[in-house]
């Protein structure tokens, strides 16, 4: 059945046993790879192990990389051949005398014996995949693509500072951060202490929505008893250690994250008790620390305010009920997020 695109899906192996010259070689292994992997019962490998490169026995300039692709029998009889001109021992760039290619057409058109060019492609084969997986070993991307998890990818989540899996498994089950976001930020991640410009970066990259960090929000901090200045107790110099009261005005340790506007998805998925706070709280701890206290202002667009009506569903007075529609993006829900 066609897709919504009205386009119905095309089979890769039947485009290239077609005409095989429309791929590149690195295209059409990586994709047959790919294709592989979904077969029940085939090992997990970048180059299929049904798949064995051939070469062209002729001494005429090739007009592309791949010559032909012929798919193994449907009864699984033998491999996948895939015919390249530009590697191999023989053929028009073999690194043998041109006399063995001659050798070889000659055996094959006056004896029809093919014996010799199957030997030589033993070795052809084998520098084929050698030359397949050293395209791949600086290509990151192509294990990312795979699903499988290579060197350089442990050396970006070591920079970021979540190379081991037990620190990601102290985020919390319901964090639900992307591992691929680590990787994506793991310049930032190192940098210690973070900007607020970064963190702000962090969190638009993680969680897709607009972000706005407030430095120096002041707050009153409880002082213990035991600190406190009281009279005939050590600790209470006018002008250097004594002050008045059980608290304390500060603003060098609490940040003020604004989120929004929010469509009404994305501002109940970031409500206090929902998944979404929980990936934030464990982004904030990991990039902050246990130093800082962070204060939530969720800014809902005002296209999603909900009339307040009586007998619908409940509505949270301060959070996301307002009698009437706002003039403005409403910005009421706020809660701590770290403390």
């Amino acid at each position: 059945m066609a897709s919504p695109s009205r386009r119905s899906p095309r089979d890769l192996r039947q485009e290239l046993a077609r005409d095989a010259s429309q791929f590149g070689f690195f295209q059409a292994v990586r994709l047959l790879g790919l294709a592989a992997r979904k077969r029940p019962g085939v090992r997990r490998s970048r180059l299929p192990d049904t798949l064995r490169f051939r070469t062209l026995a002729s001494l005429s300039f090739p007009a592309s990389e791949l010559i032909q692709y012929r798919p193994a029998e449907e009864d699984g009889g033998g491999p996948d051949e895939m015919t390249i001109s530009f590697l191999g021992l023989t053929g028009p760039s073999g690194v043998l005398p041109t006399a063995y290619t001659e050798l070889l057409l000659e055996r094959k058109l006056r004896h029809r014996d093919s014996t010799m060019h199957a030997f030589f492609d033993l070795f052809s084969h084998r520098a084929g995949a050698l030359f397949y997986e050293a395209w791949c070993k600086y290509r990151s991307w192509v294990n990312v693509e795979a699903g499988e998890r290579d060197g350089f990818t442990r050396n970006l989540l070591d920079l970021g500072g979540v190379g081991l899996s037990q620190l990601r498994q102290q985020m919390g089950p319901g964090a639900r951060l992307d591992e691929r976001m680590f990787v994506y930020f793991a310049g930032l991640l190192s940098q210690k202490p973070m900007s607020a410009q970064a963190l702000t970066t962090l969190v638009e990259g993680f969680f897709g929505v607009e972000a706005c960090l407030e430095q120096f929000v002041g707050q009153w901090l409880a002082v213990p008893q035991a600190e406190q200045s009281q009279l005939g107790l050590d600790g209470c110099e006018l002008g250097f250690s004594a002050f008045a009261g059980e608290r304390i005005w500060d603003r060098q340790t609490k940040l003020k994250l604004r989120l929004g506007p929010l469509r009404r998805a994305e501002f109940d998925a970031l409500q206090p008790h929902a998944d979404g706070a929980q990936a934030l709280r464990a982004l904030m701890q990991f990039a902050l620390g246990h130093a800082l206290a962070v204060e939530v202002c969720l800014v809902l667009d005002k296209r999603d305010v909900a009339p307040a009506v009586l007998g619908a569903a409940s509505l949270r007075l301060g959070g996301d009920g307002w009698l009437g529609m706002p003039e403005r993006h409403p910005d009421d829900m706020r809660y701590t997020l770290l403390n």
